[in-house]
């Protein structure tokens, strides 16, 4: 997206000869990010400090947030849907993730076709003035689960809207962030539309994301087309939202993911068993693509906007740290030395300029 732009700024970017594209991990190497609130991740004044850092002292290589291109709410103020707060200054500005890199969710339904056409070109100025004042690597989301039905975006208006942000953010250097073009692959998105109708173009899309949910045969199916594509088009891969839908970890049951009833008690192992370790074995077998993991590790259950009476379905309770033994397992599979957390050398890691380089 940015090489043009790489090649007439003045900082130099020591990028591995191992990375294809731009903050792509190291070969063999993938990068652990954790979302989706300030509640679900932690480390915040009280009530959002009894979330993912308060529990585990692993601290991710990223975080994940979001905001919407009309209002831009939960970038520089806090803002509550219904479902957790979100505030990405307030990440930016907290020293437990000093280093961790900042993944945005950019919503954007019913207002693709305003931005494609220049009405939102104030506020796309404006997104990319902040991100290129957080020093640090930005992934942004544009426009998630652009297939899924819920979100209902007219193919040509959203490929309008993706490129005209692309290009306005080229024409004021965002030098420090990348474009993740995300699919939902869900299993529950009715009759599967040729995800390519949406696709911008290779010069306009650094990364390509999906969604995983169930960990179930069909979704292996979406996931294996949505990979050959990435493999077709040269581009890496973000798990962008994963959580194990329907499971509840902290009372250690399964249900219906419609409606949430008919309720299964289930191991710790067990939920191991069904859900996490077909997620981790997926992403092993596919690792020379798949190089960014972002898991939601949320009380969904206790949100307004997922919890009863589950209008948007049931989610459960996806916490690793609430029950011992998945902590446990979740902390076994993560401390690999495959995976990259916060480290203070991570940034540089993903081939972004020191912070002597980067200036205050």
């Amino acid at each position: 997206m940015f090489a043009a732009i790489m090649a007439t700024v003045s900082l130099v970017i020591d990028v591995s000869a191992q990375q294809s594209a731009l903050f792509e991990p190291p070969k063999d190497r993938q990068l652990l990010v954790i979302g989706q609130d300030m509640g679900a991740i932690g480390g915040f004044p009280k009530p959002n400090n009894d979330g993912y850092v308060d529990h585990i002292d692993i601290k991710p290589g990223g975080v994940t947030t979001y905001t919407g291109l009309t209002k831009l709410g939960g970038l520089k103020t806090l803002v509550n849907l219904y479902s957790g707060d979100t505030w990405a200054q307030a990440i930016i500005d907290n020293p437990i993730y000093a280093n961790s890199v900042l993944v945005i969710g950019l919503h954007m339904v019913d207002q693709e076709k305003s931005a494609a056409n220049g009405e939102l070109d104030a506020q796309i100025k404006m997104l990319g003035e902040w991100i290129k004042q957080t020093k640090r690597p930005v992934f942004l989301r544009i426009g998630y689960e652009f297939d899924g039905t819920w979100n209902h975006y007219d193919p040509e208006s959203y490929k309008a809207a993706y490129k005209r942000l692309v290009t306005k953010f080229r024409e004021l250097q965002v030098t420090n962030c990348v474009t993740v073009w995300q699919a939902s692959t869900s299993p529950v998105n009715g009759k599967q539309a040729d995800i390519g109708k949406w696709y911008p173009g290779d010069e306009y899309v650094d990364w390509i994301g999906y969604s995983w949910f169930l960990s179930s045969a069909n979704q292996i199916k979406l996931t294996d087309g949505l990979l050959a594509f990435a493999r077709e088009h040269k581009k890496p891969v973000m798990v962008c939202e994963s959580a194990p839908q329907g499971y509840d970890n902290a009372r250690l049951t399964q249900r219906n993911i419609y409606k949430g009833i008919d309720p299964k008690e289930k191991t710790p192992e067990k939920i191991w068993k069904e859900w996490y370790a077909p997620f981790f074995n997926y992403i092993e077998k596919n690792k020379d693509v798949i190089r960014i993991v972002a898991y939601i590790n949320v009380n969904w259950d206790s949100q307004m906007l997922w919890g009863w009476p589950y209008l948007h379905g049931y989610w459960g309770d996806s916490r690793v740290e609430v029950n011992p033994d998945i902590k446990k397992l979740w902390l076994e599979t993560i401390s690999d030395k495959k995976w990259m957390n916060s480290s203070p050398t991570l940034f540089q890691d993903l081939g972004f300029p020191a912070q002597s380089d980067r200036g205050t």
